[in-house]
Formats: C-alpha cells, sequence, structure tokens
C-alpha cells in the first residue's frame, strides 16, 4: 500500500484488495472475530499475528476510506489483549488455546515485542478523533510500565521476559526501545517513560550492536511448545531477520528523542 501510493500499478491494487478479502472473508476467526490459527491447537491465539494483522487492517483503513478496517484493528488489539495478557506478570503470554481455555507455558520475549509494534503502528495511522483511541493508548501504556519491570540492569530484556537465566535478547529489546521511544515522541505517553527507551538503546548498543553494525543475539523464528526448555534452547543469531529492522527502527526514534529533549 505504501508502495502504491506512489505507484500505481494495478497487480499492486490487486495484491492489496486480495489481501484484504483474505483477511475478512478467508481467515479463521473465534466466533468473537478474533483472529486465530488452526494449529498447534484448533483455534489458538498466537500473539505475533497481532502484527501480521493489525498493520495491515489499519493501513486498509487508510487506503480504502472504509472505518470497517480500522474498527477490526481496534478490535484485535483489545481481544489479544484479553485472551493473552497475564494479570498477575502484567506481560503476554505467547499463545492462548481457546479450544482448551487456557494459554501456553511462556511469556517469550518477541511476541510481547510483536503486540507492542501492532499497537503503535495502529496509533500511528488511526485519525486522532477515531472513537476507543484511547482505550488503545491506555493498552500500549499498560504494556509499558509491565514490560518495564522485567528490564535488567544492562538495559535489555530477556529471551522469555521473566526468567532472567534465559540470554538477553536483541529484537524484543529493540522494539520495546522503539515502541517506548514512538510513544514518547508523538506524545501518548509521558515522556518521563523516555528513559526506559534510552537505557535499552544503551544496552543494545554496549551488548548487541557490534562495531561494524551488525547486529548479535536475535532469536531465530520460533513456533509455540508446551515445554519452556524449547524457548530456552531457540538458537540466537547475527542479523536474523526478525530483528535487524527493529534496530534500526529503534535507532530512528532514538534520534528523535535525543532531538527533542536538546531542544
Amino acid at each position: 500500500m505504501d508502495i502504491y501510493e506512489k505507484i500505481k500499478r494495478p497487480d499492486y491494487k490487486e495484491y492489496i484488495e486480495n489481501g484484504a478479502t483474505r483477511i475478512t472473508k478467508g481467515q479463521e476467526r473465534l466466533e468473537d472475530g478474533t483472529l486465530v490459527r488452526t494449529f498447534p491447537h484448533e483455534m489458538t491465539i498466537w500473539a505475533d499475528d497481532l502484527y501480521m494483522s493489525v498493520p495491515f487492517l489499519v493501513r486498509l483503513g487508510r487506503f480504502t476510506g472504509d472505518n470497517k478496517y480500522y474498527d477490526d484493528a481496534i478490535h484485535q488489539v483489545l481481544k489479544f489483549s484479553d485472551y493473552l495478557w497475564d494479570e498477575g506478570r502484567e506481560i503476554y503470554w505467547h499463545c492462548c488455546y481457546s479450544d482448551l481455555k487456557r494459554n501456553g507455558v511462556a511469556h517469550w520475549g518477541r511476541c510481547n515485542g510483536w503486540v507492542m509494534l501492532a499497537q503503535v503502528h495502529l496509533l500511528n495511522i488511526l485519525p486522532k478523533d477515531y472513537p476507543k483511541r484511547d482505550l488503545i493508548i491506555k493498552n500500549l501504556e499498560k504494556q509499558i510500565i509491565g514490560i518495564s519491570k522485567y528490564q535488567g540492569p544492562d538495559g535489555l530484556w530477556h529471551q522469555i521476559l521473566d526468567r532472567s537465566d534465559s540470554y538477553t535478547e536483541s529484537s524484543c529489546s529493540a522494539m520495546f526501545v522503539y515502541g517506548i521511544a514512538m510513544a514518547v515522541n508523538e506524545g501518548w505517553i509521558d515522556k518521563r517513560y523516555s528513559s526506559i527507551a534510552v537505557r535499552g538503546w544503551n544496552g543494545l548498543i554496549k551488548e548487541k550492536i557490534l562495531p561494524d553494525g551488525q547486529v548479535k543475539d536475535i532469536c531465530v523464528g520460533t513456533g509455540i511448545e508446551d515445554d519452556m526448555v524449547f524457548y530456552y534452547q531457540r538458537p540466537a543469531r547475527t542479523n536474523e531477520k526478525h530483528g535487524f529492522g527493529p534496530v534500526i527502527d529503534a535507532g530512528i526514534e532514538i534520534i528523535r528523542l535525543k532531538n527533542t529533549n536538546s531542544k
């Protein structure tokens, strides 16, 4: 959609329209409209999928002018939070098995990052006076407060957020830095939260970003298992595709944050 604004190719438009049809009519959903996958259990809610749906839905709203896509994007954020938010630990579970009516075993770092990024993309495009926008901001702030409690003394977050014996992981750390810095820069949350992002960025520079710009300790693609050791043992690689982009995004927002604070 971003490219189509500059290059009006018919095949791009067809691709977008096919995607819109798929997500509204073809993708599996619960009776309440929550997007799900059919594995590893029947009708499983994956935290990852909030990022795989909401940024697309909100852009469809802007692209088509049809508010139903905005409404669906907001609905997904609020319903995913209903199913995946752990009230006790104040972070998200990786999944919910709706057929079993229970969550999975892990508070995986990157899936919490995906949830934050989805909300940031939504707020960045959603019209300023749109109904329930304030609920999304409150939900994002709640998550920021929650993940701040798991930030380590080096400024980083762990592969399993509430397990400090798991390795510190670059992609979730970068996603949190980006999300918090963006939220402060855009005025969605108070600027006092900026210290969380700055300390996270400093941790990435010191521990994860190499002198030549490569980024180490990015967890590889990860499915869902009812086995905590599975999450502990996921390989972490240098420049793995799930983390390099978030580091760039985080750096851009930190530059914006520092430029704003220096004025």
